[in-house]
Order: C-alpha cells, then sequence, then structure tokens
C-alpha cells in the first residue's frame, strides 16, 4: 500500500510502518506456515524502546487471527514485577471464551499454587497433590498449554523486562521443553534492561532451534526517507536521521517537531509532539522520589553528567544517589557515555520533556549549584551559559555577567546565540542609574553582534531602538551609544544622518565643567570630525585642538591619539608635507606607546593613521598600524569597520609591494562587506580583489577572469567613488593604481582621465597628487596623447615631499619622454624613480619602475643594462609573489636584442705585400666594454651583469639555482678573458657599461 506523506510528518498507518519491518514480518509469516511440522515455538523479538516491538506484535497478532490462530497478549509492567505469576494468569485469562472450563479451572489453581510456592514470606497452604513438586507442577502447566494449543495458539507478551520471575521461570521452561503442538510464544523485550540470565536462555534455545530471534535494528537513511517522505538525499533528511539514531520513535517525534516554532533553549527545531511527552512522561511517573530528583538534576546538567554532580546539583545522600542512578540505568533511561564514568540520557528529547516536566523553581535553585560547581572547575562561560538560557537569570541576578561574556567570545562564531543571551543579560540588569553604563555596554555588543548576525542595516535598526532606550544621564553611557550608532550609519554612508546625532549630542553636552563631561565632549568631537571627513569635508582643526585639550583633561590618551591623527589627515590633504610628517611621527610614536586594551573601543583612529601613512609614501608603517586596527576591529566585533580597514590594508600591501598579503587582505574584505549592507563596499571590495588576484594568479586563465572583472568593475567603482570625500578619493587611486597592469590599456586610460583629470585632480589630496599625476601622464601615453604637463605638475606636487612621491614625479616624466632620441633620458629616470621607490619601500613600483626602464635602455643601445635592469625586476617580482609581473619581464627579456658578435681582424701579420687591413665597425656601436663583454659566453654574461649590481657568490649561485663553487668558476674565466683581477673591477666595468 502507497502513502503520500508530506515532508516532515510522519503517517502513523500500520501499513507504512511494516513496509519498512518487511523483512521481520517475513519471518514471523514463515514460522506461522510452519508451525503445524515445527511444534512449539518461541520467538524473541528484540529492540530499543521506540524500535516499534509493540507495533511489530499487533501485526504478528492480525497475521495469526488471519490464519485462523487463537491469540492472546499481554504486557507485563512495573506493576506486575512484584505479583508472581501475575502477566501470566492475566494473558491466559484474556480471553475465556475460547478456553474450555475445565481447562481454565486447571491453568489458574495451578499459577495460584505455583505463585505461593515461590513466596517466602507469606505460609502455604496445603496442597491438594503434597508429592507435587515445583518442577513437577511447571511440568504440569506444560501440558496444560500443550492440551490448550491443540487447535493452534499464539501467546504474545509485550515488555517481558518487566515481568515478575515466577513468569520468567515458565518462560525458561518453555525454552528447555517446548510443547508438542502448534503453539508459539512471541516475547518481545529491551535487551538493556532484561536480566542475564533471560539472555543466556535465550540465546541457549536459539542455539538449540527451540527459539527464533527477531531484531529490530535501527532504521537505514532509504527506511528513513520512506517514512517521513522526504529525499534520501535532503539535508533535512540526514539532520533527522543523524539526530533520531535511526529510531522511528525519535524520528517521528522530531520530523514533527520539526513543523513548530523553533525551540532556542535546547536548539532544536520545536518542542516534542504532545503524544511523545505523554508517553515518555508514563514511564517517569513510575519513578520513586529519589529517582525523580537524580533525573530532574541529570535534566538540569546537560547532555552529559557524572555521579558527584548528581549527587550535588540534587542534594542527596550519596549512597542514596547511587542507588537511585543505578535503577534509572537499569531502565534504561541513563546509559553510560564516554570515559571517566559519565552518564546520558537514552536520547536528548527524553531530557528535554524531563526538563519540561521539572518544577520551575527547584530548576532556578538547581541552575544556581551548577553555576557554582563549573566555576569552581573553571568551565568556560560559553558551556555556562546555556544553562543559563534555559533557566533565566532574574532582575539583579550576576550570572547575567556569565551571558555577557559568553555573547562575547561566540559571537563571531554563532551571533544569533550571542544576541539571545544578551537580550537575557538585559532584562537581569536592575533599573538605576548606577547601572547605566553596564546597559550600554550590553547594548553595544548587541548591536554588534545584530550586526555579525543580520548586516550592519540590522544593527543600526536596534541601536536606533536602543538609543531611545537610553536616558541623557549619566552623559557618558549615552555619548558612547550614540558615537557607535554614528560609526554605523556612517558605514552605511549615511554621513548627514551620523553628522546630525553629532552635533545634537554635543549640543546637550555644552562646555564640559568636569573631567568626565570633557571625555565625553572629546570623544563627540573627534567622531564628529571622522564622519565630515569620511563625508569628504575638511576636518576642522580647532574643534581637534580644543578635542586635544579635553581629552588630556580627561587623561582619554585613545581620544587624544584620534584627534592628532585627523589633524595628520588634513595637513596632509592640504598639501603642508613638512608639518603632516611631523604630526604622523608623533601619532605613530603615541600609538605604539598604548596597549591593546586602551584602543580597544577606537580601532578607527589606527585605520586613519595608516590611511595618513599611506597617503604620505609609507606603506610599511601603515601595514603595521592597519594590521593592528583590523585585529582590534576583530576582537571587539565592530565589523562596520572591517571593509574599510581591510581595503585599506590590500591597498598598503600593495603599494610595499606585498602582493600575496594584500590578496589575502582583499578577500578578507569582500567577504565581510557584505555583512556591512554597502553596496559600495561590496564593489569596492570585489574590484579590489580582482585586480590583486591578476597579478598572482597561478594561471593565465584565472588572472585572464580576474582582470577582466577587474575592468568590469573600475569603472563602476571609480565613478561615484572619486566624486566623494577624501578617504574614497585615496581609495579610488589605489585602486586604479592596482588595476594599471591588468585593464585594458584603453580602457583604463579613459576611465583614468574622467575620473582624475581636471577637475578630478583638485578633489584628490595633495600629497597624492603626484600619484594621480604620473597616472594621468601614462594614460595619456596610452591613449596617444602624451602631455607634458602632467609631469610638470608631478614636480610640482612632489617639491619638497618624500621619496615615494618624487619617485612618482621621475616616473610621470619619463613616460612623457617619448620617442628613440629621448630613450636614454627616460631610462635614466625611470632607474632614478625606482631606487627612489626603494627607500620607500615600495618594492612592487620599484619593479615594475626597472621594468619600464629596461626597454628604453635597450632603445638607447644598452641592452646589458637592461638585462641587469630585468635580473633585478624579476627578482623583486619573486619577492613581492606578483607572477603577472614576473611573466611579464620574462617576454621583455625575450624581446631585447642581443650584442652583435665581435669582428676580430685577420690573424696574418702586415709586411710589404700585406698591408693592414682595417677591419669593419659594427653595424651598431657600442662602447668598448661592451665589445669586451661579448668575448663571454652566454652563462658567463650573465653572472658578469649580475656580480656587476654588487651580488655576493652566494646570492648569486641561488637566483640562478647553481653551485657557489661553479659561480667562482664563471667569476675565474671572467676574469681572465675580461683582463680584470677583482670583483670591484669587475663592478666598475659593468657600471661604465651604462
Amino acid at each position: 500500500m502507497q502513502t503520500v506523506v508530506s515532508a516532515g510528518v510522519i503517517s502513523e498507518s500500520r501499513e507504512q510502518f511494516c513496509d519498512i519491518r518487511a523483512g521481520q514480518m517475513c519471518q514471523f509469516t514463515t514460522i506461522l506456515e510452519n508451525l503445524e511440522d515445527t511444534g512449539g515455538l518461541v520467538v524473541e523479538v528484540v529492540g530499543d524502546p521506540g524500535s516499534g516491538k509493540t507495533r511489530m506484535l499487533t501485526r504478528f497478532a492480525d497475521e495469526a487471527r488471519r490464519q485462523g490462530y487463537q491469540v492472546l497478549r499481554t504486557c507485563c509492567t512495573t506493576v506486575t514485577q512484584s505479583h508472581p505469576f501475575r502477566a501470566l494468569a492475566q494473558l491466559l485469562n484474556v480471553n475465556p471464551a475460547k478456553c474450555s472450563d475445565k481447562q481454565l479451572g486447571e491453568l489458574l489453581p495451578l499459577l495460584r499454587d505455583l505463585a505461593i510456592s515461590s513466596t517466602d514470606d507469606v505460609p502455604a497452604p496445603p496442597r491438594r497433590n503434597p508429592g507435587d513438586s515445583r518442577c513437577l507442577m511447571l511440568h504440569r502447566l506444560r501440558h496444560l498449554l500443550q492440551d490448550h494449543a491443540r487447535s493452534g495458539l499464539v501467546l504474545l507478551i509485550d515488555d517481558l523486562q518487566w515481568a515478575d520471575p515466577g513468569t520468567l521461570e515458565v518462560v525458561d521452561y518453555l525454552l528447555s521443553w517446548p510443547v508438542n503442538a502448534p503453539l508459539i510464544l512471541v516475547v518481545a523485550h529491551r535487551p538493556r534492561q532484561s536480566s542475564l540470565r533471560l539472555h543466556n536462555a535465550f540465546g541457549h534455545a536459539v542455539g538449540l532451534g527451540t527459539a527464533r530471534r527477531i531484531d529490530l535494528p535501527s532504521l537505514s537513511l532509504a527506511e528513513s526517507a520512506y517514512l517521513t517522505g522526504l529525499r534520501e538525499d535532503s539535508e533535512k533528511l540526514l539532520g533527522l536521521h543523524r539526530e533520531s539514531h535511526g529510531n522511528p520513535l525519535y524520528l517521528q517525534a522530531l520530523a514533527e517537531s520539526a513543523q513548530q516554532s523553533a525551540d532556542a533553549v535546547f536548539d532544536t527545531q520545536g518542542l516534542p509532539p504532545g503524544w511523545f511527552s505523554s508517553r515518555l512522561l508514563a514511564e517517569l511517573a513510575q519513578l520513586t522520589a529519589d529517582e525523580t530528583s537524580i533525573i530532574s538534576a541529570a535534566a538540569m546538567l546537560g547532555s552529559r553528567f557524572a555521579l558527584e554532580d548528581l549527587i550535588e546539583v540534587a542534594t542527596m545522600d550519596p549512597d542514596r544517589a547511587c542507588r537511585a542512578t543505578t535503577r534509572l540505568c537499569e531502565r534504561d533511561l541513563f546509559r553510560a557515555a564516554g570515559p571517566g564514568h559519565q552518564l546520558a540520557f537514552r536520547h536528548p528529547l527524553m531530557r528535554q520533556v524531563t526538563f519540561r516536566d521539572t518544577d520551575s523553581c527547584w530548576r532556578r535553585a538547581a541552575r544556581g549549584r551548577i553555576v557554582a560547581m563549573r566555576a569552581r572547575t573553571g568551565t568556560p562561560a560559553v558551556e555556562l551559559a546555556p544553562l543559563l538560557e534555559e533557566v533565566p537569570p532574574a532582575s539583579g541576578d550576576e550570572h547575567r555577567q556569565v551571558l555577557a561574556q559568553a555573547a562575547h567570545e561566540i559571537m563571531a562564531a554563532d551571533p544569533a546565540t550571542a544576541v539571545r543571551w544578551i537580550r537575557l543579560a538585559l532584562r537581569a540588569v536592575p533599573e538605576g542609574d548606577e547601572y547605566s553604563a553596564e546597559r550600554v555596554d550590553l547594548l553595544m555588543t548587541l548591536t554588534r553582534a545584530q550586526g555579525l548576525a543580520d548586516a550592519t542595516r540590522g544593527a543600526v535598526q536596534v541601536s536606533d531602538e536602543m538609543l531611545a532606550l537610553v536616558p541623557a544621564e549619566p552623559r557618558a553611557p549615552r555619548v558612547r551609544m550614540v558615537v557607535h550608532t554614528a560609526l554605523l550609519d556612517c558605514s552605511l554612508g549615511r554621513h548627514d544622518r551620523a553628522g546630525h546625532l553629532l552635533s545634537t549630542e554635543v549640543r546637550q553636552v555644552g562646555e564640559p565643567d568636569t573631567d568626565e563631561a570633557a571625555g565625553s565632549a572629546a570623544l563627540l568631537s573627534v567622531t564628529r570630525e571622522l564622519v565630515a571627513c569620511v563625508s569628504g569635508a575638511l576636518p576642522d582643526a580647532d574643534r581637534l585642538r580644543i578635542a586635544v585639550q579635553w581629552a588630556r583633561r580627561s587623561g582619554d590618551r585613545a581620544v587624544e591619539l584620534g584627534a592628532l591623527c585627523l589633524l595628520a589627515v588634513r595637513q596632509v590633504t592640504l598639501g603642508q608635507s613638512a608639518e603632516a610628517r611631523a604630526v604622523v611621527d608623533a601619532c605613530a610614536q603615541a600609538a605604539d606607546a598604548l596597549v591593546d586594551t586602551l584602543l580597544a573601543g577606537h580601532p578607527e583612529y589606527l585605520g586613519v593613521l595608516g590611511w595618513a601613512e599611506c597617503v604620505l609614501g609609507r606603506p610599511v608603517q601603515a601595514e603595521h598600524h592597519l594590521r593592528r586596527s583590523v585585529m582590534l576591529a576583530e576582537r571587539t566585533h565592530e565589523t562596520h569597520l572591517l571593509p574599510t580597514l581591510l581595503t585599506q590594508l590590500a591597498a598598503a600591501c600593495h603599494q610595499s609591494g606585498r602582493f600575496v598579503e594584500a590578496r589575502r587582505a582583499a578577500e578578507s574584505a569582500q567577504h565581510v562587506a557584505p555583512r556591512t549592507g554597502s553596496a559600495r563596499a561590496v564593489r569596492f571590495a570585489a574590484a579590489l580583489e580582482a585586480a590583486i588576484a591578476a597579478q598572482t594568479a597561478p594561471d593565465s586563465g584565472a588572472a585572464q577572469r580576474a582582470a577582466m572583472l577587474g575592468e568590469e568593475l573600475m569603472a563602476v567603482v571609480l565613478e561615484p567613488i572619486a566624486h566623494d570625500g577624501d578617504w574614497h578619493t585615496s581609495a579610488a587611486l589605489w585602486l586604479a593604481d592596482a588595476v594599471r597592469d591588468c585593464a585594458d590599456p584603453a580602457q583604463w586610460a579613459t576611465t583614468v582621465i574622467a575620473a582624475f583629470g581636471e577637475p578630478g585632480l583638485l578633489r584628490a589630496p595633495a600629497a597624492l597628487r603626484p600619484l594621480a599625476c604620473e597616472m594621468l601622464a601614462e594614460a595619456a601615453v596610452r591613449a596617444g596623447r602624451p602631455d607634458p604637463r602632467w609631469a610638470d605638475r608631478a614636480e610640482a606636487a612632489a617639491r619638497l615631499s618624500s621619496p615615494g612621491h618624487r619617485a612618482h614625479a621621475l616616473a610621470a616624466r619619463a613616460h612623457v619622454l617619448t620617442g628613440p632620441e629621448a630613450a636614454r633620458q627616460a631610462a635614466e629616470r625611470y632607474e632614478e624613480a625606482a631606487r627612489l621607490f626603494a627607500r620607500a619601500g615600495m618594492t612592487g613600483q620599484q619593479a615594475r619602475t626597472l621594468l619600464l626602464a629596461a626597454p628604453r635602455f635597450a632603445e638607447a643601445r644598452c641592452p646589458l643594462r637592461a638585462l641587469a635592469l630585468l635580473e633585478r625586476a624579476y627578482e623583486l617580482a619573486q619577492r613581492s609573489g606578483s607572477l603577472a609581473l614576473q611573466k611579464r619581464i620574462v617576454e621583455q627579456r625575450i624581446r631585447l636584442p642581443k650584442p652583435p658578435p665581435v669582428r676580430r681582424a685577420p690573424q696574418t701579420p702586415p709586411g710589404p705585400g700585406n698591408p693592414p687591413r682595417s677591419v669593419p665597425a659594427p653595424a651598431t656601436p657600442e662602447p668598448r666594454t661592451t665589445t669586451r663583454l661579448s668575448l663571454l659566453t652566454d652563462r658567463e654574461r650573465q653572472v658578469a651583469v649580475i656580480a656587476g649590481t654588487g651580488k655576493r657568490t652566494r646570492e648569486i649561485a641561488e637566483q640562478l639555482r647553481l653551485s657557489p663553487r661553479t659561480i667562482e668558476v664563471h667569476l675565474t674565466r671572467i676574469y681572465r678573458k675580461l683582463g680584470i683581477n677583482s670583483r670591484a673591477a669587475l663592478v666598475h666595468l659593468i657600471a661604465e657599461m651604462g
């Protein structure tokens, strides 16, 4: 029979259940069909609770009746254990209509006599047959059953593990002496709760052939799929099957509970259905008071527990607790679980039902005992929080601090759980001004967790709601909440809203009259200027100087650092290079002197410092401070700051030529950007990651795909960012610099000229205009319209500036020096720019500039000098991890012209009949040193060029992958052929070569 079942809902039809137990049903049917030939037989049905033993007995009974057998059935309970032969008497008296009066009259008195003979404390009345022994009475009982089964009889006993000793004795006797009649005794029992004697008896009988065993194992995945109606490969079925352990009862309960609302306490999909709870509660109702206390304590302790824990939580005498625990294990309510004598419930659902049935007041008291007990052993807060969630703390409960600590620890891995725990802790914070700071701390933690769980927009919504709940006094907690909300708004691009919120709060604070008020005013003022800076306005110098005074008055060194960093940004933007460098140096020194705990609440200040250092051309220092900023933001879960900080870190690493680290940072930025809800942050992070991936991708296909993505996103990102504030304009410049070698040259030139040409150049910070002008000069050359004005402006912007800025100015001039006549002049400017980039720690720019210089030297007829520059560029590209740059260097090396061979003079000495003849000059004359180097082999020339750069023997060997001994041999031959006798002379010779 095919039954259609909706997903997650179990059909309770017997036909469907028997479809999955068809093999066991087939065994029983075969036994019935052969009963006339085999005679009496005992059938053992074995399975754990919930495996379907009772349903199988019902199907057995139906099948036996269908074949014409008389069926008698009973079930043992814990009540029958203390009444000898009660279960057997009930069985034989179930259907007296088919028993003759004579048979009933003999069976029941005989059972009564057996019961009396097995009771020691009750005097036995005189038997009707004094000579009968107990063995004879069992023999007579067997004969009576045999007479009763002449026409076929099926006896069914369920839950035999609860049977009284007398009934077990009869079953044991029938296993040893089966009746010679068509009688089947079918007994079902739980193997974990059955006595060892019963197991031995059945094992022996199965071996003799007088009994059959039918096991009900756990369901397979296919059987679970059939029972639930779910697809076998669905994630939902896999979860249900795993949680139920293949047990049909638990599978049904879990599937039905999945249709209910989520149960956050037990981290399950819903509460167990009522029928399931009633079934388990009926089993628990048979427990004694001690057993109930122990099982309630176990439900409070969690998934695993030890006897010592049960004793302390239940506040019970150890001996009593041990006896109660032993009985619960015998009932299969507890099972051994792992090492250390730990125990667990038969199934987690049983713990859930037990917990719900426990008195709430008792639970609260037990919760306190458990927390105190585990705190003594150093249990982490994350492990204590689920217990506090099950029994939430009331107002004023100190356990709220455990919830807050646990939420902080788990926030990154499971923000949704952190949100629940923080809300529970908030409910326990008492009313009163003295608790305002604690309440605000929890509210800020809640917004951070909400930001991780539901993006920054969700955090802003929560923050707005919570801000309305924070009173105006005391002022300091509210100010912290306002600043946090404003930064959330700023990360979403809602600068006007953030500025309005901060300005309103500044007016409320007014002129500070206390140190605490001065600290609040300084924090608000610095944050307002930071928002203004991000939105495109210059930070107000007067306000920042006043904020510095307030911060020093309150002793807040972190806020003082933030004000100084923003002052440095202002000077950098205005082009006040000398003043900016001095302030940035002071800020870097102050930041390095502050410990993380002081800066943990303001990682954005280190981000501002890192940005200023990047603009000043100090990528190494910027990377140091930005990495620390990212670390603090991650530790404090300031998710809304991470995209900006990570993209700046990627730009700093790219500037310093650390492309592998730059790609890692860009990938992290791309991963966290969607959490902010800012489309701009997502696009920018994707573009930057694609651009850097194009330089580090190991295969050309991946590099080409990354380059295509970078081209597509560059035009989308640059347009809105280039017209925004200094922060984003700087980011746009760095992005354009990152994609210039992987994007289409014509498209890159068009986009850069449109974004940063007039009047866009005026929007760039003054310290970044050398970079902008250098890119504009290259873009103009790529567009076929070289424009020396960009080189002039780059040189003007880089005057009295840092080495990196002067290097960009030299590169800009080299870009516009086109044509063969200016080749050497351009090459020398490129080479000087490379030296300046090296001083600034910008390895990537150094390698790229050397690559640009090499073909210009070759054009100026200096191929060996070009080769030396390419060797150095390749080494730098290897160090930086730029595979794309290495490939371009190799391609350029192949295109370099080789020196022409030397035309030697004839060896015949001149004489009267043989006048001396001049040797024709080479078609392309070169310096004398170049002609001398042509005497060398290719390998010797390669070694000579590298040695001429000043490298040591071991370094040359590592670069050429040769042994140092081989390099020494080559150098000896080089010295002999060139007529020199030292490394210094070789360096001088190579320098003369040009």
